[in-house]
């Protein structure tokens, strides 16, 4: 399964990368960076800004945002969840989150989200 997963994962990089679409990739520390991806392998993407090429390494990326959506959904039928005009803009989960980390927003194992009580803390 690993194999479709990484499929998956390609596919999206690859189509922003030949489409020069501009991206916003949320590191697991929060922090956003912008710019277009100029290359990407199993590990790692490169990320250019401002004419500066940055090396980001997949286990600390969160989501990549895409800024627009593909050219080729413009004239397609709309299927099952596909994009509508106006909707969020497309992301994707990159990175492997490690043990006790939670992506930006989500609780970590053993936290409660808010709403939910923690493992042990009764519902009052």
């Amino acid at each position: 399964m690993e194999k479709q997963a990484q499929n998956i994962q390609d596919s999206f990089l690859n189509n922003a990368r030949k489409e020069k679409s501009l991206v916003a990739i949320y590191l697991l520390s929060g922090v956003k960076l912008s710019g277009r991806i100029k290359s990407f392998d199993k590990y790692s993407l490169v990320l250019e800004t401002n004419n500066q090429d940055q090396l980001i390494f997949k286990h600390a990326i969160s989501t990549v945002v895409t800024g627009r959506m593909p050219s080729h959904s413009v004239h397609a039928p709309l299927a099952a969840g596909a994009h509508v005009p106006g909707a969020a803009p497309a992301a994707a989960v990159v990175g492997n989150h490690a043990p006790g980390h939670a992506a930006p927003g989500q609780a970590s194992p053993g936290q409660a989200s808010p709403g939910q009580a923690s493992p042990g803390q009764a519902e009052g």
